[in-house]
């Protein structure tokens, strides 16, 4: 796995990973629900009718759709932190690129490459917008969308 990437690929990356885990969320609570509702799956026992040892019993049959939480179940709130390292990279012929770099820097004791601490945070209610904080202070990301 790469630990050097732009910080656009990073951000959509993140985004679509999180948009992904949110479908298969949803996905997989209608499959539920589906084999829920086709019925099949019940619970049988047998409840007695008083309370003497000798009592006759009741077969009762209860769905176990009964005991189903209909509510769906969605990711709301992303977010990673990570150390790294920002540079930016020159092309020829394209506008410089934010690389971030998370390789472990090397210590050496004539020249330590400092890091920085990134926090990285998307959330449904922002419309999975990133809020970016980079050592502790808030930061634009530099695209207007990451996706």
């Amino acid at each position: 796995m790469a630990s050097t990437c732009t910080f656009d690929q990073l951000l959509f990356a993140l985004r679509i990973g999180v948009e992904a885990a949110n479908d298969a969320l949803r996905l997989r609570r209608a499959r539920q629900l589906h084999v829920a509702n086709a019925g099949g799956e019940s619970l049988q026992v047998e409840i007695p009718r008083g309370p003497a040892d000798d009592a006759p019993l009741d077969p009762v049959v209860i769905p176990l759709r009964w005991f189903r939480d209909w509510r769906v179940p969605q990711v709301t709130e992303f977010s990673v932190e990570f150390e790294c390292r920002l540079r930016y990279v020159k092309t020829r012929g394209a506008p410089a690129e934010l690389v971030i770099d998370m390789h472990h820097p090397g210590k050496r004791w004539w020249r330590r490459q400092r890091t920085h601490h990134m926090r990285i945070a998307f959330r449904a209610a922002d419309a999975w917008q990133p809020s970016i904080s980079l050592d502790g202070r808030n930061a634009r990301a530099p695209l207007a969308e990451t996706r």
